[in-house]
């Protein structure tokens, strides 16, 4: 129309972010769809960032964003979970007993992530503040979960039902991250996962990242959405090939955060019997009071531990014409119908009560060993070392074992459902958020999380 300025998918993305109040973020996307990236400009963000020289340890600093394009995201974080299982990378990167972090070292040739400036963390919630031209998932403005786990949809495990498995998983390592940052003196910044967590910023590609729509506060939803209580609700209501039914018996080997989040999942899931297996005392008092039934010891129950869950969960009668179990015999039918694993091998030496096996081996064996004949296992834990089973066990005894990523949910499909879960009450996010820190104080908590102090800490921005 003559006297009238056409109005660019260019001009509709810069007045779309100014008026979201990133005047810093100004993009310049191309009016053709997926070609000029969008650039964002002089964004200074601070980080927490490990880099292998030095004492070894993570470090804040300042840092300049990369410009970005194509189907990546930029999320200015609002919280992300202080995870136990990155423990090693964020306290001691060089650390010879640091399992997870050495099995990043990288074959000759290869880049390893020790010589690199990585921004840890396994993703958080936050607010987009700019997207690639070619992204479709999210907006500037919205709501989202940086999820510890991708899931891009058309994948060969996504188009099969485990999105969990998304093949975008195994685009993680040392050789396959992209640089979305530099260091004053130059350097590099690149992000663990491609995700990170632990700055002001994330950037991410759009398959990490899953639209929330709540006002609740960021704590509470940083914790229902962080990588294990996604990984412990996912086990329990969200698998992609189990379902808990109603007055089962559920068995919870390792009550970290994870694990009470399994613990809750079964309770909403209605289990009748709710079993929670930990070595720290108030670790066991804050499973009863999400809904365990049960508090088991395994320092007090030692080798008898797998046959005081079949006690518990052997019902009302053995008589098996009356639909009973045979609880001793050959082939013992008592047993937990569903038990989630999520003890694991100790990344620190801990401050309170020590399990019984730091490799995490024992555990994982027993949770195998107190899973009813035809009940399902589902793993959430690394360990140290090889797992021995008996061998009949394993073959006939009808175990259906689970491995998988977020405790086999599906991201887009099941976060926005436990946010549902949040709003409703029913999953109760402050009795595990036990430690909330500003970014600053970050690595103070990380020292919490390595003790087991605390139960779940969270850094907001």
């Amino acid at each position: 129309m003559s006297g009238k300025r056409k109005v660019s998918r260019r001009d509709l993305l810069q007045k779309t972010i100014a008026a979201a109040g990133g005047a810093a973020l100004m993009a310049q996307a191309g009016d053709s769809f997926g070609q000029a990236p969008a650039v964002v400009t002089k964004r200074r963000f601070k980080a927490w960032i490990s880099r292998g020289e030095g004492p070894g340890r993570t470090t804040l600093h300042e840092a300049t964003l990369r410009p970005i394009g194509g189907r990546q995201v930029v999320v200015r974080t609002e919280a992300t979970n202080l995870c136990y299982s990155n423990v090693p990378a964020v306290l001691a990167p060089q650390s010879p007993t640091a399992p997870v972090a050495n099995a990043l070292a990288a074959a000759p040739g290869r880049r390893r992530m020790n010589d690199m400036a990585v921004i840890q963390g396994h993703g958080g919630i936050g607010i987009v503040e700019a997207v690639g031209p070619e992204v479709r998932r999210v907006q500037v403005g919205d709501r989202v979960c940086v999820s510890g786990t991708p899931q891009c949809g058309v994948c060969y495990r996504c188009l099969r039902g485990r999105s969990d498995m998304c093949q975008f998983l195994s685009a993680i390592g040392a050789d396959d991250l992209v640089p979305i940052a530099d260091l004053d003196d130059g350097s590099p910044v690149y992000e663990n996962s491609h995700i990170g967590g632990l700055a002001e910023l994330m950037v991410t590609f759009e398959e990490w990242v899953v639209p929330i729509f709540t006002k609740l506060p960021a704590a509470d939803v940083g914790m229902v959405c962080s990588c294990v209580s996604v990984a412990g609700l996912g086990a329990t209501t969200a698998h992609a090939l189990m379902v808990i039914e109603p007055a089962s018996g559920v068995a919870v080997v390792g009550c970290g955060p994870l694990g009470l989040s399994a613990i809750q999942g079964a309770r909403i899931a209605g289990a009748s019997t709710i079993i929670g297996i930990d070595p720290v005392a108030g670790r066991r008092e804050i499973a009863r009071k999400v809904g365990a039934t049960h508090v088991l010891d395994p320092n007090v129950e030692g080798g008898n531990l797998v046959q005081r869950v079949r006690s518990l969960t052997s019902g009302p009668t053995d008589r098996l014409w009356s639909g009973g179990r045979n609880p001793g015999g050959r082939r013992p039918g008592a047993g937990a119908d569903y038990v989630i694993e999520a003890a694991g091998l100790e990344q620190a030496v801990p401050k309170v009560e020590r399990g019984p096996d730091p490799t995490g081996l024992l555990p994982m064996q027993q949770a195998y060993q107190m899973c009813s004949l035809g009940g399902h296992l589902i793993t959430t834990s690394i360990i140290r070392g090889d797992m021995v089973l008996p061998g009949n066990l394993f073959s006939i005894g009808g175990v259906t074992h689970h491995g998988g990523q977020a405790g086999g949910c599906s991201p887009m499909r099941d976060i926005p459902r436990f946010i549902e879960l949040l709003e409703k009450g029913q999953f109760d996010a402050k009795s595990l958020a036990t430690t909330v820190v500003p970014l600053p104080q970050m690595l103070e908590a990380y020292e919490q999380v390595a003790a087991r102090t605390t139960i779940t800490a969270l850094m907001t921005g």
